[in-house]
């Protein structure tokens, strides 16, 4: 025998009620499980980020911790490779201008101008005079002349020319600095060539004019004058009528 039962509408309604809440429970769990999901995802997202910000700007700083560091090494080695060059050349320098002494030169020059030396050039001790004249050079409008005076190895005249100027010379003094050897004339130059050179840039071009102006006013500070004789480019230094070197123009010169 089968049971029917019939169910009125407020009961119909109840019983759905029932079946529609754990559908409505399900879903929500469902949503929250959702949410929570997207927020541990979202967690794990911005972990990542964060560690893969670390990771890049870690290894950003040790990109430019290594460029600050290569160009280091190359000056490094340019200053050492610069050192050990200087180093040689000066030795080469040294070995091909061989030192001599100052009393060597003056003695020197005192035997090539014994003739323009008298008893009155010289003092108590039998040296020459630092003010000796040893020739005088032609100036146009000035009867004085310039004069070209014993001098001293370390300052001015035929002895400081030589000594700072000429290899067979060299007194290996720089005027003071640890520098290379000044500008030098060729070692076969000799003291007459040097008063040839002395009178061929006095007569070139407006330097003579350029001489005596500034002897006419009184000027006694050290003026350069360049000119050529040979073919070659000198620079004669004059002070108050008196001269105060000459050199080939070139490397390392001296300032006036």
């Amino acid at each position: 025998m089968a049971i029917v039962t019939i169910l009125s509408p407020t009961a119909a309604a109840y019983a759905e009620e029932r079946v529609e809440v754990p559908k409505l429970a399900k879903k929500s769990q469902q949503v929250e499980l959702t949410e929570e999901e997207a927020v541990t995802e979202e967690a794990v997202t911005e972990e990542e980020a964060v560690t893969e910000e670390e990771a890049v700007t870690e290894e950003e700083g040790i990109q430019e911790a290594e460029v600050r560091a290569v160009p280091l090494i190359p000056i490094v080695l340019i200053i050492v490779r610069a050192g050990v060059m200087y180093i040689k050349y000066k030795n080469k320098v040294e070995e091909a201008y061989e030192k001599v002494k100052e009393s060597y030169v003056k003695k020197e020059v005192e035997e090539r101008y014994s003739n323009k030396i008298g008893e009155k050039d010289r003092d108590r001790w039998d040296d020459v005079k630092s003010d000796t004249t040893l020739k005088v050079f032609k100036l146009n409008g000035y009867p004085d002349g310039i004069h070209l005076e014993f001098g001293d190895p370390d300052d001015y005249g035929m002895t400081h020319i030589l000594a700072r100027h000429h290899p067979e010379y060299w007194t290996g003094d720089y005027n003071g600095y640890d520098r290379d050897p000044l500008s030098m004339f060729d070692p076969d130059t000799s003291m007459r060539d040097i008063e040839k050179i002395i009178q061929s840039v006095i007569d070139y071009r407006e330097n003579s004019q350029w001489m005596k102006e500034r002897l006419d006013e009184g000027n006694y500070k050290p003026k350069g004058y360049v000119g050529y004789h040979d073919g070659k480019l000198y620079k004669l230094v004059v002070s108050g009528g008196s001269i105060t070197t000459l050199y080939p123009k070139g490397w390392n010169e001296v300032e006036d």
